[in-house]
């Protein structure tokens, strides 16, 4: 029977190597930067001046995927042939970039508060053309979701009540976002009588429909391209992401960052992503500036073995394709830092049956 190597020595020396190794890559979250004239009349206004990779993406965003958009509606002869090649360039070269960089934007604000109307730009103005609703993104993940870590039924995305290797679990888990999040998001607000919550959802809500409404009797087309369809994709793209970032949940401690989320380190999608890999240290704390995220990892590893698990070289898609398509002997392979169960553990199979234990579902603790 095959043998899974778990020296904590050897795996906690590999994960504090790979966090390094993000730590100090190069940044590819943008392709170019500004402008020197406007950069710097904007740099200063920067609330963090590690934040300017943020700031040339927007910028990079703002130059190529909003001026094709609209051309798309300025062309309604050509927006139904040109929208699929528009959605598939701004997509593959912007989608992750964009939603990571709105992300940490809305966890830390942008710009200071002198201009803070500027901090409205990404969430308003952008995100739709990306399938984000006009300034939700914050209420649902930062407000929402960082709140309630999880807990269900109190958070809106949490993953506990489904078998998470299956996948019309996720289908499911997916539609409610997709359908029900305009009705539930409000109602979370109204519950929990945060009045300016409340107001905030249905105004912004409001904002979004009429907004694709809008567009709609101007060109349909173009509107099913740049708004509709994109709707679709990230929403999907989304709650795989979150679905795969909490697919394994320790039923021992599911309250706990490290047993409902897990790290993804050492792999080249940090670098696109701002360190979105170290999922576990940004839930211990969602203020923590994501450069600092791999230095905070390796304090957290060198006195002891991290209570949760830590996989190099793959991301948290893959992770979630992994488990769907029951690969876990990838998942054991890239598995370098985990609890102490899996690290006396010398048989893959034992690891595989302790990775299944944690995708079952977790009854409510109310």
């Amino acid at each position: 029977m095959s043998r899974a190597s778990h020296s904590d020595g050897t795996k906690q020396a590999r994960a504090v190597e790979a966090a390094n190794a993000d730590l100090t890559a190069d940044r590819k979250e943008f392709y170019f930067r500004l402008p020197g004239w406007l950069e710097a009349r904007l740099r200063p206004l920067l609330q963090d001046q590690r934040d300017l990779p943020i700031l040339y993406l927007f910028f990079n965003v703002s130059v190529t995927v909003l001026p094709a958009a609209l051309t798309l509606f300025a062309c309604p002869a050509w927006a139904q042939l040109l929208g699929p090649l528009y959605l598939a360039c701004s997509y593959v070269l912007f989608l992750e970039r964009y939603l990571l960089a709105l992300h940490y934007s809305q966890h830390r604000r942008l710009f200071k508060r002198d201009c803070n109307w500027l901090n409205w730009v990404a969430p308003v103005l952008l995100a739709p053309l990306f399938g984000v609703p006009c300034g939700l993104y914050r209420i649902h993940h930062c407000v929402m979701h960082h709140a309630e870590n999880n807990w269900y039924p109190k958070d809106l995305s949490s993953t506990e009540p489904y078998q998470r290797d299956y996948f019309p679990h996720f289908l499911i888990y997916w539609l409610r976002y997709l359908l029900g999040i305009w009705i539930e998001l409000p109602l979370y607000a109204l519950k929990a009588q945060r009045w300016r919550m409340v107001l905030e959802c249905l105004s912004l809500e409001a904002v979004y429909i009429a907004l694709v409404a809008g567009l709609w009797q101007m060109n349909q087309a173009a509107t099913v391209w740049t708004l509709i369809v994109p709707l679709m994709v990230t929403s999907f793209a989304l709650m795989f992401g979150n679905w795969s970032q909490h697919i394994f949940i320790n039923p021992e401690m599911p309250r706990s960052a490290h047993g409902m989320s897990y790290n993804c380190i050492g792999f080249d999608g940090n670098q696109r992503s701002f360190n979105d890999g170290y999922h576990t240290i940004h839930h211990l704390n969602s203020k923590l500036h994501w450069t600092q995220l791999p230095q905070h990892f390796i304090q957290c590893t060198q006195p002891q073995t991290l209570p949760g698990l830590v996989f190099e070289g793959i991301g948290f898609f893959e992770v979630g394709v992994a488990v769907f398509v029951g690969n876990y002997r990838k998942l054991t392979t890239h598995l370098v830092c985990c609890s102490s169960p899996i690290l006396s553990m010398s048989h893959i199979d034992d690891v595989t049956s302790l990775l299944t234990k944690q995708l079952e579902p977790i009854k409510p603790r109310l």
